[in-house]
């Protein structure tokens, strides 16, 4: 080969090395992002959201209602992360009944923000399921998560 072509074919592979090498950073930069953003809402989690949902939880319970709060998750993946309140309303849970419950839910969505979704199907009042919001690890605070789960409750138990 000449050594003009050499020169050239390993230009071309040094910019095709450096490309890859790039897009390798880029990736895991975007990889350690999640990772972090899965470790904070972890953290918000446990010292924010569930407290928070288990002061309601207490009162809810002494007042004759099934309440129930459950995690889920992928942690292997760091993937489908939430926290989960349902509701029961009017009957404890060891008789659970789909048509009374009321889930409000606090998901980690994408590597940036928290989603939170409620979903009723109470009969004879007005089912609803949807988003409630998106918000970022910091603006969840224990007033945020109470004051959302009773405006959820207040739907329910309250219908206009």
């Amino acid at each position: 080969m000449k050594k003009e072509d050499e020169l050239h074919l390993e230009s071309i592979l040094k910019s095709f090395e450096q490309k890859l090498a790039d897009s390798k950073d880029a990736k895991d930069l975007q990889q350690s992002k999640e990772d972090a953003f899965y470790i904070e809402f972890d953290r918000v989690r446990a010292q924010v959201i569930r407290p928070a949902m288990e002061d309601i939880e207490a009162l809810l319970k002494a007042r004759g209602h099934g309440c129930e709060i459950s995690e889920a998750g992928d942690e292997k993946r760091k993937r489908d992360a939430k926290i989960t309140m349902s509701v029961t309303v009017g009957v404890r849970t060891s008789t659970y009944a789909p048509e009374n419950a009321v889930s409000i839910s606090f998901a980690r969505t994408g590597h940036s923000s928290i989603t939170i979704h409620a979903t009723t199907s109470v009969k004879t009042r007005r089912a609803f399921a949807g988003p409630r919001g998106n918000f970022a690890a910091s603006e969840i605070t224990t007033d945020l998560v109470q004051k959302t789960i009773l405006e959820i409750l207040e739907e329910v138990f309250n219908p206009t």
